[in-house]
């Protein structure tokens, strides 16, 4: 739960610099959306983050890596999951950018995120872009951007004939640029029949299917088609161009939203660059007036470089220094930058793959040693203020899974802060999957809390394999950051999944091979290695304890009764060395009917003694709650105390301990046999 804002808490929040000046806990808002590297969510989170900024506001991004209308649904699950982390009492106010959230007519999503809120949410929600539930919406001004491309054709190159090829039927976006497109035909005085409006996907798909029927005749070849988003304007120039349609020649085409894939097209595209930055900063606004009604509201940023946008595509020549402009604002996805100091800043795409980071991770078969490598190249994520990766507690261990939500404890494995921080290495980055670091799931990140003097943004992105939950990563920037989440950090977690998730099949190809399929307990390989990694951490100081134990009458057993009763023998004896075993001892069926213990620490001889006898009781108390079965199950066990600073003698104390086993066994058959 967020702090409550008794005096002494406020006082202690206030030193901390989470107290603002007005005794209110620094407000919290929640961006849900997808795709954060997509050119749409990318204004939408410049939009909201700016604007959260100027009211001193965190803000916490969750967010899918993938559109919601990713092929293989079974991954879009995993990364679907990231929106049951949320906890609802951490936040002030919640935005929805829904359109991100609806693609290729996907509401499933939507549908979700409505239940969960309905149960769990009382604080405000907003929807940008498209209407959701009955929550309040705001949305950028398409039907101004469609009017003024329709206008740029009809203007600049006297267009008469012109179509609008707009998404799928009765969807409100595209209903709303259909209807745009109609009105500045009417005001021009051209024909605005709803005849001249055709509908698609929003997709390439969509455009290519368009030109099949003006190439076959179908439709009648018009001298412009205006399309409500770039990806159809990009499939019809395209098509058409294949098929000997010249683009712009014979017909102008123009798209809607200005992606890359628009401006580096083979023929760029003209387009609209719409104003989502500040439909993204009027929805906190708009939240602001709610939770801080006597806070005044702050003016929004204009943003340059919106409106339309000139490509080969309508017939205009395209300025190849505007092309240069584009490409230095961010459009080319392979564009480096310069650190003050001169050096380069290596986090862009074609840095990334000359990292060779999923080669280099590939190759870890441990799980510490992988998560200080996912540490070491954390560089590719830069500049962040802090990067986390929170995993399930027991996230290595092959046979669990979690397909829905969270379990209730996190820990945090690695914590990564950039060396030109003020804190020291050793405070600064750990890769330790240790309890010190576990923390309740509700609270999402302990460092929400941490003491800040100004505002920051917390992404959070889902980490998983398949729709299997691992965890989730967070990665933590300042206000001003001119980079977010985006390609880059996707890829770059995509990477890390993967390489935990080979840690996860060689850890449980390496557990088949040192365990022994019937009982569970170690085989004589998984013995040799483990005791050379648990005797490296013994003191010279401790004592190391080795039981040897046989079971008595296992051929009997299967010659009289079956192997299936001598399986449950074998089961029973393994079960017993379980209960007096510790956490950190080795427990061994070596073969056979033939088991080994070994335990090291503060021991004596009397430990040796007590578990011998511990486990005759456990046998005993099993014997007796199986009435009527014809035989007991009894072991022969024998074993040897020695100092440490002898483990060297390892094969000689085990033969005295066998020794010592035998001798046991020799004097149950005289007891059986008087």
């Amino acid at each position: 739960m967020k702090p409550d804002c008794d005096p002494d808490r406020k006082k202690s929040l206030r030193k901390k610099g989470l107290l603002l000046k007005n005794d209110v806990p620094r407000r919290r808002i929640a961006l849900l959306i997808s795709d954060p590297g997509a050119d749409y969510s990318q204004s939408v989170i410049t939009g909201v983050r700016n604007q959260c900024a100027k009211y001193d506001y965190d803000l916490l991004v969750f967010s899918t890596m993938v559109k919601v209308c990713h092929p293989d649904k079974t991954y879009l699950k995993g990364e679907l999951n990231i929106f049951r982390l949320i906890n609802y009492d951490l936040v002030d106010a919640v935005l929805v950018a829904s359109l991100a959230l609806v693609e290729d007519q996907v509401f499933e999503v939507l549908a979700q995120l409505e239940a969960n809120l309905r149960q769990h949410c009382s604080k405000p929600v907003i929807s940008l872009d498209l209407p959701f539930a009955d929550y309040p919406v705001v949305y950028t001004d398409d039907r101004k951007a469609i009017r003024q491309v329709a206008a740029h054709l009809v203007q600049a190159h006297q267009c008469r004939t012109l179509y609008m090829l707009t998404g799928p039927k009765d969807y409100p976006v595209s209903e709303a640029r259909a209807e745009a497109f109609c009105a500045q035909m009417q005001a021009e005085g051209l024909d605005a029949s709803e005849d001249n409006v055709f509908y698609g996907d929003f997709w390439y798909t969509g455009g290519e299917a368009f030109a099949n029927r003006l190439l076959s005749g179908e439709v009648p070849m018009p001298d412009a088609v205006v399309c409500a988003n770039d990806y159809m304007a990009i499939g019809l120039a395209n098509r058409l161009i294949a098929e000997g349609i010249g683009v712009p020649e014979q017909v102008r085409v123009t798209g809607y939203d200005a992606t890359k894939d628009a401006i580096f097209n083979t023929v760029s595209i003209t387009t609209y660059n719409p104003d989502v930055y500040s439909m993204a900063a009027r929805a906190v606004n708009l939240v602001h007036a709610q939770i801080e009604p006597s806070v005044p509201e702050a003016e929004i940023e204009q943003q340059p470089h919106y409106g339309v946008w000139i490509g080969a595509s309508c017939g205009c020549v395209q300025n190849a220094d505007e092309l240069r402009r584009l490409q230095g604002s961010g459009f080319n996805p392979n564009e480096r930058k310069r650190n003050p100091d001169g050096s380069l800043t290596v986090n862009d795409m074609q840095g990334l793959h000359e990292s060779y980071m999923f080669e280099t991770l590939s190759v870890i078969r441990d799980k510490e040693q992988i998560l200080q490598t996912i540490t070491d190249v954390s560089y590719l994520l830069q500049p962040y203020r802090r990067f986390y990766l929170v995993l399930r507690r027991d996230w290595s261990d092959p046979e669990s899974q979690c397909f829905a939500g969270y379990p209730e404890q996190m820990r945090c494995v690695i914590r990564c802060i950039p060396q030109n921080e003020s804190e020291s290495e050793a405070e600064s980055r750990y890769a330790v999957d240790s309890e010190a670091y576990s923390f309740p799931t509700k609270q999402m990140l302990p460092a929400l809390d941490e003491p800040r003097g100004e505002p920051v943004a917390f992404y959070f992105l889902p980490s998983h394999f398949s729709d299997d939950t691992i965890g989730y990563a967070v990665l933590q920037t300042a206000m001003d950051a001119k980079r977010s989440a985006d390609e880059v950090s996707t890829l770059w977690l995509r990477n890390v999944n993967n390489s935990l998730q080979m840690i996860r099949v060689v850890g449980r190809l390496l557990d088949y091979s040192i365990r022994d399929s019937m009982t569970g307990l170690l085989n004589r390989r998984g013995m040799e290695i483990v005791y050379q990694r648990r005797i490296a951490q013994v003191q010279p100081d401790e004592r190391i304890v080795i039981w040897v134990i046989d079971m008595d009458g296992l051929k009997y057993i299967n010659d009289h009764y079956g192997h299936e009763h001598g399986d449950v023998g074998l089961m029973t004896i393994a079960e017993a060395i379980r209960t007096i075993a510790g956490a950190d001892d080795i427990a061994v069926r070596v073969g056979g009917d033939e088991f080994v213990l070994i335990a090291a620490g503060q021991l004596t001889e009397q430990d040796g003694e007590n578990r011998s006898r511990a486990f005759e009781q456990i046998l005993a108390e099993k014997n007796a709650a199986q009435t009527g079965r014809p035989y007991d199950i009894s072991a022969s066990i024998g074993y040897v105390c020695f100092p440490a600073s002898e483990k060297e003698t390892f094969e000689t104390q085990m033969k005295e301990a066998d020794r010592r086993m035998y001798a046991c066994k020799a004097a149950h058959k005289k007891q059986r046999g008087s």
